[in-house]
């Protein structure tokens, strides 16, 4: 089945709006990949590649720089988390 933008549209309409950004910095991610990706086709050039962060990435991990361990759940109840809501 292909993805239409409209696929997309109502994907972001129930997504929370404070990960709207990431989605965005996904998708300029994405954009700078592959359009490098189709410019420098060599494969030497590929190894070599290098991805720039977005202003947004680089301010969210700058945030992220003197937080405490115990701001972070554990990995262990995360993933039992995502288990009982995705059934994984």
């Amino acid at each position: 089945m292909e993805i239409t933008i409209k696929d997309l549209e109502n994907n972001l309409k129930t997504l929370p709006k404070e990960l709207l950004g990431n989605v965005n910095d996904y998708i300029d991610f994405l954009k700078e990949k592959y359009l490098n990706k189709e410019k420098n086709n060599s494969s030497e050039r590929m190894q070599e590649e290098t991805f720039k962060l977005t202003e947004n990435q680089k301010k969210n991990l700058d945030n992220q720089e003197n937080l405490d361990d115990s701001e972070f759940q554990d990995h262990d109840e995360f993933l039992v988390e995502l288990k009982k809501e995705y059934g994984l």
